[in-house]
């Protein structure tokens, strides 16, 4: 594979990505949990169930009953079919709260439905907020169903979708009547292709990609700015770190430093890995040899397995950890609205084939030690050959091995997809944030292999994925970038 000079616009592959004497800008992403109401409640109470916990303020509050609705043969609701039960952890959704319907989540007094209270319902929890009448007593039903719903999350948000996001993506999506004539693609002449909301799925079900020069995705949350990569298959929102500045009146995009996250040291840049002679060095999180440390590098992993086995965490992840729990990073009084089940996804599997002198899953020496490797990312985006970028390119939000690769927060407990099928996905982040994929990358308007200025996800920096890219004869781990 030939070097050639990096353009800012350009998803590239850098062999030598993990030297420690080079560094590139990084992106943070959070899992935020969005809600209509952020009130702070005031618990005076709580009532502990089997499951979940109930949070009120008191005023001789009753809660006289959780209906859960009945599964048929196929995982989906009967509908009307309701039993007694507990405040379920997942794979329930709670129907909105009524001010007149006894058939549905309510609160009465003497026997007449009340309004004024509200009620907020996830991760197995349900808080209730005023309850002021003596006598107060609620009733909550369940509907089977995901934790969350994209379609609830997109209504909220007031949101049109501009089509379906096509499996097989052939031109990334540009802009050149934007607000900066820097922005402008070389190579291309376009105007506002591919511009809006796009569906397409993900591990949890159905998901919403912000694609093109969108300006309706801006975020202000815990004192900083950011953009809504996609809506999730569970209703959760997927976020990426855009600064602490408040951006200019219909700017579609954000330069500079100032998108990315400060390191520990109070740099902008970072490696991906401060080690890079070793398959295992590709990872987010990586494994090694029975004995002995990562800095061990005389010693090679010895088989794919011990390689990406998650026993230590990658430099840029170790950075991640520092930013969230600094004075910097996510304050306290915000954790709780950042969610811990959903995952990121740092796609480990080999890749099917072969993709020139890069060996695949088909050889029993791939993916270890300093053999040459190709993992799946690359057989989504490069030709067979092994010679050129694929002009048609297929980028996937579903995770291939959850259970090593999918990286979910800490005490995660595992939400489910649209078919009530659990993802487990593997506990071992320390904070509930991550980096983008390269797929994700593309959906947003990218195209691996080509320059692309003019798309809301251009910084004008480099930045690290979180897809695997290959490792070289010689021992070079690398990653998209």
């Amino acid at each position: 594979m030939k070097f050639e000079t990096l353009n800012s616009g350009k998803l590239k592959f850098w062999k030598r990505f993990c030297l420690g004497a080079v560094a590139f800008s990084f992106v943070l992403f959070g899992l935020i949990l969005f809600y209509k109401s952020y009130a702070i409640y005031k618990v005076t109470a709580n009532t502990q169930l089997v499951k979940g916990t109930v949070n009120y303020s008191l005023a001789d509050f009753n809660l006289m009953a959780v209906k859960i609705q009945e599964k048929g043969s196929d995982g989906k609701g009967i509908p009307g079919s309701y039993e007694n039960g507990d405040v379920p952890v997942s794979g329930y959704k709670l129907q909105p709260l009524s001010n007149s319907n006894k058939n549905t989540t309510h609160c009465e007094v003497n026997g007449e439905v009340v309004s004024g209270i509200s009620v907020d319902y996830r991760g197995g929890k349900v808080d209730f907020k005023g309850v002021t009448k003596q006598g107060t007593k609620c009733y909550l039903y369940f509907d089977v169903g995901a934790s969350g719903d994209p379609d609830a999350t997109f209504a909220a948000l007031n949101l049109k979708k501009a089509g379906n996001l096509s499996t097989t993506i052939d031109k990334y999506a540009c802009d050149n009547n934007t607000n900066d004539s820097s922005h402008n693609s070389s190579g291309k002449n376009c105007t506002s292709q591919d511009k809006g909301v796009y569906e397409t799925v993900d591990d949890y079900g159905k998901s919403y990609v912000f694609r093109g020069t969108v300006d309706n995705n801006w975020v202000h949350f815990a004192n900083m700015y950011w953009r809504i990569i996609r809506i999730n298959g569970n209703g959760t929102i997927r976020l990426i770190y855009a600064g602490t500045t408040k951006p200019s009146e219909g700017k579609w995009g954000n330069t500079g430093d100032n998108a990315a996250i400060k390191t520990s040291t109070g740099a902008t840049t970072s490696a991906f890995n401060d080690f890079y002679n070793d398959n295992k060095y590709v990872g987010y999180m990586f494994g090694t040899q029975e004995t002995g440390s990562p800095s061990s590098e005389t010693t090679p992993s010895p088989s794919y397995e011990k390689a990406h086995e998650n026993n230590f965490s990658s430099t840029i992840k170790e950075e991640i950890d520092k930013w969230y729990e600094s004075e910097s990073g996510i304050q306290t009084q915000f954790r709780d609205k950042i969610d811990v089940e959903t995952g990121f996804c740092s796609d480990r599997q080999l890749s099917p084939e072969k993709h020139g002198n890069y060996l695949g899953a088909k050889e029993s020496t791939a993916g270890y030690a300093k053999t040459q490797t190709a993992y799946a990312p690359v057989h989504r985006v490069w030709q067979s050959n092994g010679t050129s970028w694929d002009s048609i390119q297929e980028p996937t939000l579903k995770c291939g091995n959850k259970e090593r690769d999918l990286f979910t927060g800490p005490g995660a407990q595992g939400t489910t997809d649209s078919d009530g099928n659990e993802i487990s996905g593997n506990n071992k982040l320390k904070t509930p944030v991550g980096l983008i994929t390269m797929d994700e990358v593309i959906m947003a308007g990218g195209l691996a292999g080509q320059n692309n200025y003019g798309y809301w996800l251009y910084t004008g920096q480099y930045y690290w994925t979180m897809s695997p890219y290959s490792a070289v004869s010689s021992g070079i781990a690398g990653v998209f970038i």
